[in-house]
């Protein structure tokens, strides 16, 4: 497996569309499922050296003390566990074209502090599993795209953190990304979908932070203050424009992320 950068997995049919204008107005609701996983597959998931424990299934990475709970964030060191949580995954619900946001998934990481025997996470990958359905037809055919996670466990030592550490050493958590929007066409109309990170957490970070997570410089993120929990909420939506930063809370438009429906369009253009 490549680590360190983006890899775009698309898997789509081609649609039942004909030659004539079977859909002769634009599309003005869509419904959604939206579903975020961990890649559970061998490899996929990267830890460095050392002891304690590690969980990995499809909605939580985990590691530490043996017999820790992520939960626990006054746990001892030597008894803590740290983790990346996925929640409300599949996502359900209906959006409007250029209409209001609505939510989905969750990402929250668990930052406790460990000794620092325990082997951390590295890497892991996070695959989005993507259904559209337009209002009065049957669904488009599912997507699928698949991003790489940069992960730094910080050794909490005095003079030694990263720069904008809240606490001792805050850890670091990288998110690889694609593009600002993804275009697609449907029934001959030009549409535009995305994924982004709807609460704010999701940020540029330094480049040192970038760094020290393996990851190239520019870099999107968020850093956990130690004994917190940081979620990052996703939101989802469809335009007939592509969305631009001032459109969605910043600086969540930084981390944008294209949901592979650009295969769609390709498909449709090459019926035409």
């Amino acid at each position: 497996m490549h680590k360190h950068a983006i890899r775009h997995l698309v898997t789509a049919c081609a649609l039942a569309l004909t030659a004539s204008a079977s859909y002769a107005a634009p599309v003005s609701s869509w419904d959604f499922d939206i579903g975020l996983r961990w890649d559970t597959t061998s490899g996929a998931t990267v830890f460095g050296s050392g002891n304690g424990s590690q969980t990995v299934n499809g909605s939580l990475i985990s590691w530490g003390a043996t017999g820790g709970n992520h939960l626990n964030s006054t746990a001892s060191s030597s008894n803590a566990r740290s983790a990346l949580q996925i929640g409300n995954s599949p996502a359900t619900g209906s959006v409007a074209t250029d209409g209001s946001t609505a939510l989905t998934n969750t990402i929250t990481h668990y930052n406790n502090a460990l000794s620092s025997s325990f082997a951390t996470l590295r890497s892991a990958t996070l695959i989005a599993d993507i259904l559209l359905t337009p209002e009065g037809n049957s669904s488009m055919p599912a997507m699928q795209n698949v991003f790489e996670i940069n992960f730094v466990e910080t050794t909490n030592t005095a003079g030694t953190c990263l720069p904008n550490s809240s606490t001792v050493c805050d850890d670091v958590f990288v998110l690889a990304f694609g593009a600002l929007n993804y275009e697609f066409e449907f029934g001959g109309y030009r549409y535009y979908a995305s994924i982004f990170e709807a609460s704010g957490n999701l940020r540029a970070l330094s480049d040192e932070a970038c760094q020290a997570a393996g990851a190239a410089i520019g870099c999107t993120g968020f850093m956990t203050e130690e004994g917190k929990a940081t979620e990052a909420q996703f939101g989802f939506k469809v335009t007939t424009e592509p969305v631009v930063v001032s459109q969605v809370p910043e600086p969540g438009a930084l981390a944008l992320l294209g949901i592979g429906l650009v295969g769609l369009g390709a498909m449709r253009r090459r019926r035409a």
